[in-house]
């Protein structure tokens, strides 16, 4: 058989175009050849106190992972036909780490693609020429005292398709490139030396169901290990901890499988089960082995602690294998968690109580390995989850690393678990799914055994998922079906079957709060409904995120839904410029396939898990505890599903003039969870100072001093600075509409009518001149929606402006007023501007947008800008901060007085694009080193933006990928002023715009502001309280 298998790889590796018959890896009939079945996950062990303690030492487990040799092949028939002879040499190949993508080895191309595949699709055929095989060989010698043992090899993850050889014999081959494969190989090992080869191939049928929206990568994803069994062994285990007598107390059914019938010889040995809570034993029962291969028990435990995500309650559950002497053969530790999930009246319960699901999506990434990820990452994932109040993770869109489960399990996440199927790309074509093709039936089933098999035991799992974007048919009433039969335990969810009964949970995707209202609340409908995908962060994005959760706070059968996504899936990399960025489409190269762009870098996250602004938003409007004000008191909201309150500690300050006046803690709370409760909260007296906004900040911390959750409110104490008398030398006007005194001159161009010239002394104040600006450089959401080509009318605004009036007229002793009238003919707009010029150098800006046409789209922006000397680069305000925030994202900002320099206030987006905006902005103060600059001031809240270079170096161009952290400081800072910029948004990237309410739609408007000079040594702060009659 292993001879005729050569030949024919010898006879295939000649064949570039067509095949004689169907391959192996373009038939979705053959998911598999001569693997063992798929069974739950665990790691025997020598004894049971090393399985216990995980004695790794004491695991009857032998790594394979490290250094093999490897050869890259540019297709099939290219391959190595006959490397897995023990007599080829392979000394002369390259070497690769195992596990790794073989991309990031520096073989073969990375491709993202979103929805497309990366290949012309025919299902279930893949290209002949671009089809990359590697082919690996290792060598290894078995320990001592594994004789006499049966010996598996398993294999983690292999992207897409794999065949497999032992020392020359060929074994099988497998498809499903995220859950393990294994042999049995005893057969095949011999003393000493043995050897390994494995041929991977990067495209197979059964890449049309790995069509997910990721890097289309390749290789061995994950461990490979060999592991030592005795000839009768535990085969399998289901272990069902569940909840009874009011959720007070645990049942524990658990069924255990051998790995075939016992010989009568091996009667008479035994299994000993025990549940281990800590270090105490709870529960012992026993299987004496006779003649059956399975043995089923159930045992009632009472008083039982039980498993949620906030309190994350754990036993261990001990499996030990004896012989018939009574010696350890083996044994198998397992933790377990009692929880039950149900659906009853239109909601999703955990332990009976209704919980929401403030989650995310999380694709396996790492910045510098791609999908190879380390015990660290995701423990560091888990600890920035629970720093951001995210509770929940929908694995997407594929089963994870084993130990993934296993940490998730330990610190509390709930989880979805995904079938390994996504046919998205197919949409594209006449085919419209594979979903609904009988043929692929069995591809079907066989990853969704895979998946629930090997984690059908960890508790974190509350909800199983049929896939993702891959249409409906029958082939996913066969695995519902499958799963429901499997495990009654767990609902089951998917998108694509909408409202029909094959989905326990409706579960869209990117529904906007409008259609939520409309559509799906209003159908009577007995589930609940928690979006699988929702708030897309792509880019400068995260808008409207408090609306969401306002409208789940208010319906029960609302119970949260998961974010997209979790970290962007880009890779660190340095430009030409030697500065490092981050990669994304095209940056990695790609072959045979057009880059989705910057579609990877949709994340709260940077790759390497540092926040984007977006990122506080999520973290403020998940947090569980609320304050919110109730005529002269407090509401206290308790919004844990199983948390008291009784041990957090919930502190108040009065802020003002970013300063604290004063502090103090709120009395203990025994707040139950899901309740509220009204508080008094007795604040000192203290006299306000005109012109002082004071605000009442309160932070929540947990029993170990993390801070989850902050508030803000204004207090009732502003009262307005008495208005000084204006002072100074008289004003004069020249002929060239320069308006001044022996303090400052301040230019108004008879040509343009725009303000461009200040100077003060010897400085120079002003750049460039005070202009109108409604643009901004497109984010990623205004792509998404085509608003950089719809709105691109308004970046035009300017082009061939008509200066139809500029009037100098003097007011009083104190002041000047200079009222210019322009035209702008591109969007048939008039806009006056009336600045009254005071004789200690302020300026008053009234601006007055009035259009012809309404009809125009909405403006990107309503504002005006200058261009200052770089020198001024150190800036201060009051309003919201200290990260970027949007009119439809500023939940999580405070308004308090910052200072940073400027080129702090801009965020490196992966992508390049706006950013360096701030709303709710009373007063900003651009000074340089020596305090002197300017600053402007209003009675009313505007917002600004500052950057240290051009704003064309942001706006977006097909022809280049644009990278935030290439960005340039030039020489200059620029300063917008600015009424409001309309919101981001973040339903969706690929066509939603901002919510109505955070639009700037084509209408009139008008704002004012001052702009006033500030002298070497002048405090910011004092300066934004004067005002002058």
């Amino acid at each position: 058989m292993y001879k005729k298998i050569g030949l024919l790889f010898a006879i295939c590796a000649g064949v570039t175009t067509g095949h004689a018959q169907t391959n192996d890896w373009e038939n979705p009939a053959k998911v598999a050849q001569h693997v063992l079945s798929p069974h739950a996950h665990f790691i025997p062990y020598t004894n049971a106190a090393a399985a216990v303690r995980r004695d790794s030492a004491r695991a009857a487990v032998m790594l394979l992972d490290g250094t093999w040799q490897f050869h890259m092949a540019r297709n099939p028939g290219a391959r190595p036909g006959d490397f897995y002879r023990n007599d080829f040499d392979v000394s002369q190949w390259k070497k690769i780490r195992v596990p790794e993508n073989w991309q990031t080895a520096g073989f073969d191309s990375y491709i993202f693609t979103d929805v497309e595949y990366p290949f012309k699709p025919d299902p279930p055929k893949v290209p002949a020429d671009f089809n990359p095989v590697g082919s690996y060989r290792r060598n290894f010698e078995l320990p001592a005292n594994w004789k006499n043992k049966q010996v598996w090899i398993h294999l983690g993850a292999v992207n897409s398709f794999f065949y497999l050889w032992i020392n020359g014999h060929y074994l099988g081959f497998s498809k499903d490139s995220k859950t393990p494969t294994e042999f049995d190989i005893t057969p095949y090992l011999k003393t000493g030396a043995n050897n390994v080869s494995i041929q991977v191939f990067r495209f197979s049928d059964g890449s049309y169901l790995e069509g997910q929206d990721m890097w289309k990568l390749s290789g061995i994803e994950r461990s490979v290990y060999l592991v030592a069994r005795p000839k009768l062994c535990v085969y399998d285990f289901f272990a069902k901890p569940l909840l009874v007598n009011q959720y007070r107390d645990g049942n524990l059914d658990l069924l255990l499988q051998l790995n075939r019938r016992p010989l009568p010889a091996e009667a008479g040995q035994r299994i000993s089960v025990k549940l281990l809570d800590q270090d105490k034993t709870i529960l012992t029962k026993e299987w004496q082995i006779g003649k059956d291969s399975s043995w089923e028990m159930n045992a009632g435990l009472t008083d039982i602690r039980s498993w949620n995500a906030e309190r994350p309650a754990l036993y261990t559950l001990v499996m030990t294998h004896y012989d018939r002497n009574g010696a350890e053969l083996e044994s198998i530790a397992h933790r377990i968690g009692f929880r039950t999930v149900e659906i009853k009246g239109g909601q999703l319960l955990l332990n009976g109580v209704p919980i929401h699901i403030k989650g995310v999506n999380r694709h396996e990434h790492d910045m510098y390995r791609a999908r190879v990820i380390s015990h660290e990452g995701m423990r560091h994932d888990i600890a920035v989850m629970k720093q951001y109040n995210i509770n929940a993770v929908r694995n997407s869109h594929y089963p994870d690393t084993e130990e993934w489960y296993d940490l998730c399990d330990e610190y509390g996440i709930y989880l979805v678990d995904e079938a390994n199927i996504e046919c998205d790309g197919m949409s594209l074509t006449p085919l419209q799914t594979l979903s609904d093709k009988p043929e692929w039936e069995q591809a079907y089933l066989h990853r969704t055994k895979r998946m629930v098999e090997r984690d059908k035991n960890y508790c974190s799992i509350i909800t199983w998922s049929l896939g993702n974007e891959s249409g409906f048919g029958n082939n996913f009433i066969s695995t519902y079906k499958y799963i429901k039969a499997k495990d009654n335990t767990r609902p089951v969810q998917y998108e694509a079957a909408g409202s029909n009964p094959w989905t326990d949970i409706i579960c869209p995707m990117y529904k906007s709060i409008y259609t939520l209202q409309q559509k799906y609340l209003p159908a009577n409908d007995p589930r609940p409904i928690i979006q699988c995908e929702y708030a897309h962060m792509m880019g400068n994005g995260g808008g409207n995120l408090q609306d969401d959760w306002e409208l789940f706070y208010q319906h029960p059968r609302l119970q949260g839904g998961f974010i997209w996504d979790f970290a962007d899936q880009t890779f660190l990399k340095t430009d030409a410029n030697g500065r490092q960025i981050w990669a994304y489409g095209a940056d990695m190269g790609t072959v045979g396939a057009t880059s989705d762009t910057s579609f990877c870098a949709d994340g709260m996250l940077a790759a390497d898990r540092t926040p984007h602004p977006q990122a506080f938003e999520v973290r403020k409007v998940y947090q569980n505890i609320q304050i919110r004000p109730a005529g002269t008191q407090w509401r206290i909201i308790n919004r844990f599903d199983f948390t008291n309150l009784q041990d957090y500690t919930i502190r108040w300050k009065i802020r003002g003039d970013g300063a604290d006046i004063a502090t103090g803690l709120v009395p203990p709370l025994a707040l139950a969870p899901g309740k509220d409760t009204l508080l008094t909260i007795a604040l000192p007296g203290f006299t306000p100072n005109a012109g002082t906004h004071y605000y009442l900040h309160f932070e929540t911390s947990s029993p170990d001093q993390a801070v989850v959750a902050t508030e803000q409110y204004p207090l009732p104490t502003y009262i307005p600075v008495v208005k000084q008398v204006m002072d100074g030398p008289s004003l004069l006007v020249t002929e060239d509409g320069t308006i001044g005194n022996t303090l400052f001159k301040a230019r108004f161009n008879k040509t343009t009518g725009w303000l461009d010239s200040y100077t003060s002394g010897n400085q120079s104040l002003l750049q460039a001149p005070l202009q109108p600006n409604f643009w901004r450089a497109a984010t990623d959401n205004d792509i998404g929606n085509s608003g950089q080509i719809r709105c691109d009318i308004w970046q035009q605004a300017l082009q061939n402006v008509e200066l139809k009036q500029l009037k100098i007229t003097p007011v009083n002793a104190t002041r000047m007023e200079v009222k210019t009238i322009h035209y702008l003919p591109a969007v048939k707009v008039t806009y006056t501007t009336t600045y009254t010029v005071f004789v200690n150098g302020d300026i008053n800006v009234v601006a007055e947008f009035m259009p012809a046409d309404t009809t125009l789209p909405e403006l990107p922006r309503m504002g005006m800008r200058m261009i200052l000397p770089a020198s001024y680069d150190q800036v201060s305000w009051q309003g919201r901060g200290p990260f970027d925030n949007y009119q439809d994202r500023k939940y999580a900002a405070d308004i308090d007085v910052y200072t940073m320099p400027a080129d702090a206030l801009f965020h490196p987006y992966p992508r390049a694009q706006e950013s360096g905006h701030r709303t709710d902005v009373s007063w900003m103060a651009m000074q340089d080193k020596d305090k002197s600059g300017w600053m402007f001031l209003s009675d009313t809240l505007l917002s600004a933006g500052v950057l240290h270079f051009d704003m064309a170096q942001l706006d977006f161009d097909r022809r280049q990928n644009k990278h935030g952290h290439s960005i340039l400081n030039e020489n200059g800072v620029w300063w917008d002023i600015d009424y409001l910029q309309q919101g981001v948004g973040g339903d969706n990237s690929w066509g939603a715009k901002p919510h109505p309410q955070y639009l700037l739609p084509c209408r009139p408007y008008q704002y004012s502001f001052t702009l006033r000079r500030l002298m070497p040594g002048m405090n910011a702060v004092q300066q934004a309280k004067l005002r002058f009659e």
